[in-house]
């Protein structure tokens, strides 16, 4: 019923399924949802690809853990980590963009 959105070890986006396929709101999980297989031949997706390489999960970089990869990441990004926080959608999710409505 619940879908946890993970990256390096870190909940990225909690939310139920229904609203987590519906309205990804994390960079990462709309990433994901992009590259799964479209069940009509006939139909395709936008697929997001995200730039560079996953970071070390033994060492990963300050900040929110996936702004090395993120098209919204700034400052605050870099330097502080997103708390996993409660959206309007009823989704959980750790990310300063959609926090600030830059996303």
């Amino acid at each position: 019923d619940r879908v946890a959105v993970m990256y390096l070890g870190k909940v990225a986006e909690l939310a139920d399924s229904r609203t987590l396929y519906r309205t990804p709101l994390h960079p990462y999980t709309r990433a994901l949802l992009s590259a799964s297989p479209v069940p009509d031949p006939t139909l395709t997706r936008k697929r997001l690809i995200l730039p560079g390489d996953v970071p070390s999960p033994i060492h990963p970089p300050p900040g929110c853990r996936f702004h090395t990869r993120c098209a919204f990441a700034n400052a605050r990004c870099r330097a502080e980590i997103p708390a996993l926080l409660p959206h309007a959608s009823g989704s959980q999710v750790a990310c300063h963009g959609v926090e600030e409505d830059r996303i």
